[in-house]
């Protein structure tokens, strides 16, 4: 059985939970509301999104992966930057999911909770896209890097930034879909200019916040690890091995100098 729960977290935007490692974040304007993200497929994330908001309200996915993604099938039209269209094909099959969750012991699923893949088409997301929710405009930026589609939303309204997977405290660099450091600093730097606009950074796991200097240590972890000077702290995930950027506290999985941002990359995605 899938539980949601709620917090608002600013003015416009509410964080959704649904008992995994992941969160999903509905923004409410005026006229309409935006869903961004449907986590793992799992549980009637539709009924929920609308005990919370009697207005319209569009989907659109940050990227492709299964627990951002998988969700999606039951919303007549979601939006996806393309890019991330094959990544999707696989991540959001069922038994995918089912393995993907398996270690999440707390979740006590049952059959009926998992939805069916997603078969419809997506509306593509194209870098710079606006979306006017009635005073409130989400603003999509495509940066490149943790997978290929992958999109930052923001809110300049609430000053407020969903950085999401795109950048935090321990970026993923070693996926067959991920951008290599070279090109990932490239889409750091971009989304650097937009930092007249935002105070408030929200991620969709751990914590789920940020400071904004989680921008800055990331741009510099990538400019040591071109330069052959970050921490370079050997790990494996997934079977890959890869590298951190910057120690860690194995007892918190967090920087040992007490900075935020960290990338977890593999030597075949360095340049």
């Amino acid at each position: 059985m899938v539980s949601f729960s709620s917090e608002k977290v600013t003015p416009h935007i509410t964080r959704i939970r649904d008992g995994s490692d992941v969160c999903e974040y509905l923004i409410v304007g005026n006229d309409r509301a935006a869903l961004i993200d449907t986590g793992y497929g799992i549980g009637d994330l539709k009924g929920y999104v609308e005990s919370l908001t009697d207005k319209p309200y569009e989907v659109f996915i940050t990227h492709g992966h299964v627990d951002h993604a998988a969700g999606a099938a039951q919303f007549e039209k979601a939006y996806m930057n393309l890019a991330d269209q094959a990544l999707f094909n696989v991540h959001c099959e069922v038994e995918f999911r089912k393995e993907m969750l398996a270690s999440h012991g707390d979740l006590q699923l049952e059959e009926a909770d998992f939805l069916p893949k997603r078969k419809a088409p997506f509306t593509n997301i194209e870098d710079g896209m606006e979306v006017d929710l009635g005073g409130v405009t989400v603003t999509f930026l495509h940066i490149p890097g943790h997978t290929q589609g992958i999109m930052v939303p923001l809110i300049k309204e609430d000053r407020a930034v969903l950085f999401g997977d795109a950048c935090g405290v321990g970026v993923l660099l070693l996926l067959p879909e991920s951008s290599t450091v070279e090109e990932y600093c490239k889409s750091l730097k971009k989304l650097q200019t937009y930092e007249p606009y935002y105070d408030t950074v929200l991620r969709q796991h751990g914590t789920c916040t940020s400071t904004p200097h989680v921008l800055e240590d990331n741009i510099e972890n990538c400019e040591k690890i071109l330069a052959g000077t970050d921490d370079h702290v050997e790990d494996k995930m997934m079977g890959v091995t890869c590298y951190w950027a910057r120690e860690i506290d194995p007892a918190t999985g967090m920087r040992k100098d007490g900075r935020e941002g960290n990338i977890r990359y593999s030597l075949d995605h360095v340049r």
